[in-house]
């Protein structure tokens, strides 16, 4: 009779996948470029400089909801712009566009180290998402991880960033339990709805 109080350590299954095995992008990220050079041009005082726009632009993709598409092929085809959005979502856009310059202009950061406008959702995913894969025995190609990730990245609140701080977003998700959690129920989620692993009942 096996001992209840004493259990076996958790042997973990993973399969390393990196962002060059999948390719992704959001729409949204040109959206927001435009709208806050829009902006820009209506607003005299305040800096313009490159890395400021790069903030605005990173502060304003936090507020809005992301639209993540699969890259198929070299060519997905025209950038989205504020005028393809429907008018109530180009308002907003718009609106948070302005909070955006007037949040950086407060709190202007030209020194100090920099990374690439990113953002670090996707690395918690990836994380998350070599262990499912591999429990659900999945080995899949390019085009289905790409799709794959698209879906997962869309329900789930971007952490986009232009500093290293993104690095402890991600070591902050793994050692909270509820935010990992969040994570794996939109990766199974999406296996469900993409039919890479079948409904229950």
């Amino acid at each position: 009779m096996p001992d209840c109080g004493s259990q076996a350590p958790v042997r973990r299954i993973t399969a390393k996948i990196n962002q060059s095995d999948y390719s992704i992008c959001n729409r949204m990220e040109s959206v927001a470029a435009e709208a806050i050079s829009q902006v820009l041009l209506d607003e005299v005082d305040g800096c313009r400089c490159p890395l400021c726009q790069e903030d605005m632009q990173c502060y304003l993709l936090n507020q809005l909801e992301p639209l993540y598409v699969p890259v198929l092929s070299e060519d997905i085809g025209k950038e989205m712009s504020l005028q393809d959005l429907a008018p109530d979502l180009r308002r907003r856009v718009v609106s948070e566009a302005y909070r955006a310059v007037i949040v950086v202009w407060g709190s202007v950061r030209h020194g100090g180290e920099r990374a690439i406008l990113h953002n670090y959702t996707e690395r918690v995913v990836l994380e998350a998402l070599g262990e499912a894969l591999a429990q659900e025995k999945l080995d899949l190609g390019r085009e289905e991880l790409s799709m794959l990730m698209a879906d997962i990245m869309n329900d789930l609140p971007p952490r986009y960033t232009t500093s290293h701080k993104g690095d402890a977003f991600v070591r902050t998700d793994e050692l909270v339990p509820t935010s990992f959690a969040r994570v794996y129920s939109a990766i199974y989620h999406s296996l469900h709805r993409l039919g890479f692993i079948p409904r229950l009942g």
